[in-house]
């Protein structure tokens, strides 16, 4: 517990002090808002001008939500919920809507603090990811809806070396481990689905592994089902965020898999609904960071 503490003080204090230096770093490139460029929309300038009076950060607020659109708690399915946020950020074929990406990680936020306390490191991730897209992003709101005219842009004011050297901070950097922070999820998602739908087929006893639907069993015997959900979120770390981690980060990482829980939350109503959830997550997730992948290496 001591060293939990411990852990939130220092992330906390990481916190203000990033946001002390990207107040006093200027932006490394020369974008600009674009003269004659059309103006946001009335509900993004009302957005943008209430959080500067309040000296909060301007974050561009989701598409306005229908009368008929689920609440979180209300439904009780919040994977499902999140999954439609996401998939709404696809735009034609190949883009991604940057304002309603920034949307849908702020509501998964809540969703991860639904998993548990451990989620607080990926939680303070998101918030500081999100602050260096919004930097660039607000500079034109309208065209830089567009992931690829964001990133084009930073390019082409020469914030960035040759050879995807990026500069941080920066839309693309906090497009990068926005990214990288999604894909560790997705491989907890995929594991937590796949150990629930072999036990749902018998391959696998009740009785081994983490079940994704909210109560944990006690470990058996079996080499495909005998792993706990600590050991599921260790194995998403060493595959999706570790080789990028410095020393201070994977140590934090060490702290923070001491509180992974006993048990996955219980995050919708059934278990086969929770197994649907999971994995319709993990598809719309998929198919979003690819389209990042594909457009940050153009």
């Amino acid at each position: 517990a001591l060293l939990w503490r411990l852990l939130v003080a220092v992330h906390a204090g990481l916190a203000m002090l990033h946001a002390l230096q990207a107040e006093k770093i200027p932006h490394s490139g020369v974008l600009s808002a674009e003269k004659g460029s059309p103006p946001p929309p009335p509900h993004l300038s009302r957005q943008l001008s209430r959080e500067r009076l309040r000296g909060g950060t301007p974050v561009p607020p989701p598409s306005p939500r229908g009368e008929g659109e689920p609440n979180m708690l209300a439904d009780a399915r919040p994977l499902r919920i999140s999954a439609g946020h996401f998939g709404k950020c696809l735009s034609g074929d190949a883009d991604v809507d940057v304002a309603l990406f920034i949307a849908a990680c702020q509501n998964y936020c809540k969703v991860l603090a639904l998993i548990g306390p451990f989620t607080l490191l990926s939680t303070r991730e998101v918030i500081s990811n999100m602050k260096k897209i919004e930097h660039s992003f607000e500079l034109a709101p309208v065209r830089y809806r567009s992931m690829r005219e964001l990133l084009e842009a930073e390019v082409a004011a020469g914030m960035h070396q040759p050879g995807g050297v990026l500069v941080d901070p920066s839309a693309a950097v906090g497009l990068l481990w926005a990214r990288r922070g999604l894909t560790f999820w997705v491989h907890i998602f995929r594991e937590l689905s796949r150990i629930g739908r072999q036990r749902q087929s018998g391959r696998i006893s009740p009785a081994e592994g983490p079940t994704p639907s909210g109560r944990s069993t006690p470990r058996g015997g079996s080499p495909t089902g005998d792993v706990s959900l600590k050991e599921l979120v260790e194995r998403g770390y060493a595959a999706t965020l570790q080789p990028f981690n410095g020393w201070l980060s994977q140590n934090s990482m060490s702290l923070a898999l001491r509180a992974v829980p006993q048990e996955f939350p219980r995050l919708a109503p059934t278990q086969l609904e929770m197994l649907e959830d999971l994995e319709a997550w993990c598809d719309v997730v998929e198919q979003l960071v690819g389209r990042m992948a594909a457009g940050q290496v153009e």
